[in-house]
């Protein structure tokens, strides 16, 4: 078992557009903070596994294929592997948590 202090990770970032930092990575699954600023975009791509996004501060969208949703603090979308694309587009600044299965 380990433990994360992600508010220390997302403090220690570098102030830019868009920042990654994986603080874990097994056999099965990757873990991830990101920080989106406001007005940015993570621009479509596709994914070849299951990931679980959960937004802990801001606002903005989130797409997936054809479908936009709003998201808020506290909201939870997990994209399947299937999807052809997602993107997410901040209206304020992001901090998101995202969650990879591996196969």
């Amino acid at each position: 078992m380990k433990k994360y202090n992600l508010q220390g990770i997302l403090n220690g970032m570098e102030k830019k557009p868009l920042n990654k930092e994986v603080f874990c990575s097994t056999f099965h699954l990757k873990a991830q903070v990101m920080r989106l600023k406001a007005d940015n975009t993570i621009p479509p791509c596709k994914m070849e596994n299951d990931v679980l996004f959960y937004f802990l501060k801001g606002e903005g969208t989130i797409t997936v294929d054809s479908e936009t949703l709003d998201i808020n603090p506290g909201d939870c979308v997990v994209v399947p592997h299937q999807a052809e694309s997602r993107s997410i587009s901040a209206k304020t600044d992001l901090d998101i948590l995202a969650v990879q299965g591996l196969k």
